[in-house]
């Protein structure tokens, strides 16, 4: 669907617009395009609580242990059953605690935040180049 059929079925405003555009990325990165909703949340949470932990995963969306490891596989660089993750985000061990896991964003994570959030204020950033502010 085009920009011009969406923006005229939804009547939506930029924001919103550059917010979809946002979620389409995320679900191009899976040929699939099958990308769950609580990926994508999961993968923003270690973007914004760097370093955390996947207990921390679990305690905040309110998930099992064995749901935060599967969508901690498909954010990482294996999924399970042998497929590719996503490739996102890495899982090691804590070194200062060996039974919790660490997550830090790839390069390939920290590539798709600064893209989001160029997507997201670009025209904020339109704007600022057209009026000098």
């Amino acid at each position: 669907m085009t920009q011009a059929k969406l923006e005229g079925l939804l009547k939506i405003d930029n924001e919103s617009y550059n917010l979809l555009r946002v979620l389409h990325m995320f679900m191009k990165l899976d040929d699939s395009q099958d990308v769950p909703l609580q990926a994508m949340a999961v993968f923003w949470f270690v973007a914004t609580y760097k370093n955390c932990h996947k207990q921390n995963i679990e305690k905040h969306f309110n998930i099992s242990k064995a749901s935060a490891s599967r969508l901690t596989d498909y954010l990482s660089r294996y999924h399970r059953l042998g497929k590719s993750g996503l490739g996102l985000i890495s899982k090691e061990s804590d070194p200062r605690d060996k039974r919790k896991t660490l997550l830090k964003l790839t390069r390939k994570g920290k590539d798709l935040i600064e893209k989001s959030f160029s997507t997201l204020y670009e025209d904020i950033k339109d704007f600022e180049s057209e009026y000098g502010e």
